[in-house]
């Protein structure tokens, strides 16, 4: 009898060519979507990330009938003495970080040898996880007084100090000179300290424009490392921002280690470019981080609003708005939606 022998038939060359075209295909069109999902899920965590700090916020309030003022530091009169440190030093009991707030010792500056131990801890509540993660350390001018009656404040030189970042501030008002630039009717009277986490208490009443209508917190990603339009700018690099004025390698902003006294700022709104050596700038989001809102999310900034509400404000939104969300009795109308 007579056996068959069945021929086994493969792949021919142009097949397999295809089948990879097809995958390869594929794989093109589902890495996009892949991505897109994974920064949907970093941006809630960033927002998750707000919300607790919103939180502890209003428990402080809850706690001592005024929110905190945005740093401690030497200041003229009887404060002339005081401890440099920053406002999220006085709420980390209220974000489950009860052993580090004990660590840290108020009656020395946040910068001293005897917190470095503290302000070394990173707190994951505090950095978003969209942003790129940077060696913690400050860049920052020191400001002292030399006695009660002193009318001029002494300027130390820029110094480094090491210490965890955070992506989180606050914004304490807004410049002079933007305010300037605003119609008439928008210009504010303090404009210097129109914002509720500023350089003194404020209480809850104050804030006449509505809580739902103020921003308590924004993301100011990646200081103190300079960043202008998603773009890391290195040192040396020209054009330099007002921030690096001081230094003609490091334009760093200040502001990056979660317990420094610089920690707040105001609003400049910063040029297309993301230069901020000319103020006012058009650009209220995303344009640079040299104190200013800026995230490294797509399309916008994650805020946190007075009632403790988060919202994502689009990188579109024009700058006398952001004004109007950053004041707290601007008696602006204004929505963050």
């Amino acid at each position: 009898m007579k056996r068959f022998l069945s021929r086994r038939r493969g792949f021919t060359l142009v097949e397999l060519l295809v089948v990879i075209a097809i995958i390869g295909i594929l794989v093109g069109l589902l890495l996009p979507a892949v991505q897109a999902a994974r920064e949907a899920a970093r941006r809630m965590q960033c927002s998750n990330n707000v919300k607790q700090i919103g939180l502890a916020l209003h428990n402080y309030e809850s706690a001592f009938r005024a929110w905190p003022s945005q740093s401690t530091g030497p200041e003229q009169g009887r404060n002339f003495n005081a401890r440099r440190g920053s406002w999220f030093t006085a709420t980390l009991p209220y974000v489950e970080q009860v052993g580090l707030f004990q660590q840290f010792n108020p009656q020395f500056h946040w910068h001293d040898a005897a917190n470095l131990s503290s302000v070394k801890t990173t707190v994951p509540s505090l950095s978003c996880p969209s942003a790129i993660p940077v060696d913690g350390f400050e860049w920052t001018i020191l400001v002292d007084y030399a006695n009660a009656t002193t009318t001029t404040a002494t300027l130390g030189s820029r110094t480094f100090f090491p210490g965890a970042t955070t992506d989180y501030s606050n914004v304490g008002g807004i410049s002079i000179q933007l305010n300037a630039v605003l119609p008439l009717n928008q210009q504010l009277s303090d404009p210097l300290n129109c914002g509720i986490l500023k350089g003194t208490a404020v209480r809850l009443a104050e804030v006449t424009d509505g809580l739902s209508n103020t921003f308590l917190v924004v993301e100011c990603a990646g200081r103190p490392k300079l960043y202008q339009n998603s773009r890391l700018v290195p040192d040396g690099t020209t054009v330099k921002t007002w921030s690096g004025s001081a230094s003609v390698t490091r334009p760093f902003p200040t502001g990056g280690v979660w317990a420094s006294h610089n920690k707040g700022f105001l609003i400049d709104g910063s040029q297309p470019d993301g230069n901020t050596l000319i103020r006012p700038g058009t650009c209220s989001i995303n344009c640079s981080n040299d104190n200013e809102v800026y995230s490294f999310h797509t399309g916008g900034a994650t805020i946190l609003m007075a009632d403790g509400s988060v919202r994502f404000v689009s990188k579109s939104l024009a700058i006398d708005q952001l004004v109007a969300l950053a004041s707290r009795n601007g008696q602006e109308v204004i929505s963050a939606e």
